[in-house]
């Protein structure tokens, strides 16, 4: 993604980091990386996923959108949430608060974030990733406009011409921001120098966390 995670573009490169890390920024193996969390704590509703037919194994079934993402949604359990999916996940006492899984192909992966301020705090963020130096489009979850990792800022604006444009404030990336009514939003993060999203995030922050688990 852009700034908000150094550590987040190497979340594909595997446990490796999570170990020196505490729990790195990559996918497969690792978790995401971030010490950007909540100190209030929040009382988030579960929304409806807008993809109520999302195949829990299958993740290029499920729509981003500000609800969540496929049959990960803001303001729900993590617990609750980790027995949907497959075993392929990985949660551990590293992150407690996070839970992570990465394809076999390792070309992305998908993390999601509760609250810290308590075991059973809600959801807060989730984030379809890649950590490729130039992303692309690959079979990966999108939203209902079909734009997910690799889409340039030029798609992204043409399916959603009130999207809101920001910087990262650290690493000199940017981010779109979709409009929405909802308490979450979706954002599309654009590493400096990289035309395509490296990053979709729902969240319920001002803009993504720049580690999740530092």
């Amino acid at each position: 993604m852009n700034t908000r995670r150094s550590g987040a573009a190497l979340l594909i490169t595997g446990l490796v980091l999570a170990t020196a890390a505490g729990c790195a920024s990559g996918a497969g193996e690792t978790g995401p990386d971030s010490s950007a969390t909540p100190t209030e704590k929040q009382t988030l509703a579960p929304t409806a996923s807008s993809s109520p037919s999302a195949d829990p194994q299958d993740p290029t079934t499920w729509i981003i959108s500000d609800a969540g993402v496929g049959p990960i949604e803001i303001g729900a359990q993590l617990d609750e949430t980790l027995t949907q999916l497959p075993d392929t996940w990985t949660n551990d006492e590293n992150c407690s608060w996070t839970a992570w899984w990465n394809s076999e192909d390792s070309s992305y992966g998908v993390f999601f974030v509760r609250g810290t301020e308590s075991d059973d705090a809600p959801l807060r963020e989730i984030s379809v990733y890649t950590a490729a130096e130039e992303p692309v489009a690959v079979p990966s979850p999108v939203t209902e406009a079909g734009l997910g990792i690799g889409a340039t800022k030029e798609e992204v604006a043409a399916a959603y011409p009130g999207a809101e444009e920001g910087e990262a404030p650290i690493g000199g990336g940017t981010w779109l921001k979709l409009p929405g009514e909802g308490q979450a939003h979706v954002f599309f993060e654009f590493r400096e120098g990289a035309t395509g999203a490296s990053d979709v995030v729902v969240t319920v922050g001002e803009q993504p966390s720049y580690e999740v688990c530092g």
